[in-house]
């Protein structure tokens, strides 16, 4: 699986193919046969298409990506940091959300524009990280 062929899917995909899509990208990383750089590219596609899905991401794979993205939580890189807040929002991750509100704590060594990211981030989601359809069910009823 490589980012070309997963830019290329329809945004909308079955979620039972979204499922073993998400575990073989996993896959693929634990067993180092792709780069963290396209993994995190190819998990965000996916994220993405599960959105459109309008439905959470079965819970044993969505905590087995909470559990690695948490692991590769930094705040060296701008981009990273970007395509994990955007992930960990929409997949409703809550173990990588909470290490990432305590990376503010080391805010002296954090770039100011990865704080400014991730600050926002927070105040965006507040405390409804387990369901990133929270404001949608809010806006129907």
């Amino acid at each position: 699986m490589d980012i070309y062929e997963i830019e290329n899917l329809p945004d909308s995909i079955p979620t039972g193919i979204l499922v073993l899509m998400f575990i073989n990208v996993l896959a693929q990383f634990k067993n180092n046969e792709i780069e963290k750089d396209s993994f995190l590219l190819i998990l965000s596609q996916l994220t993405d298409r599960q959105v459109m899905a309008y439905e959470l991401l079965r819970s044993d794979i969505r905590n087995d990506i909470d559990r690695t993205l948490s692991r590769l939580w930094n705040t060296d890189s701008y981009d990273e940091v970007d395509i994990i807040l955007s992930i960990v929002v929409n997949l409703g991750l809550e173990i990588c959300f909470n290490k990432i509100k305590e990376s503010l704590e080391q805010y002296e060594d954090i770039d100011k524009l990865i704080l400014d990211e991730i600050q926002e981030t927070i105040d965006e989601v507040g405390e409804n990280i387990s369901n990133s359809y929270y404001s949608l069910e809010n806006y129907s009823e």
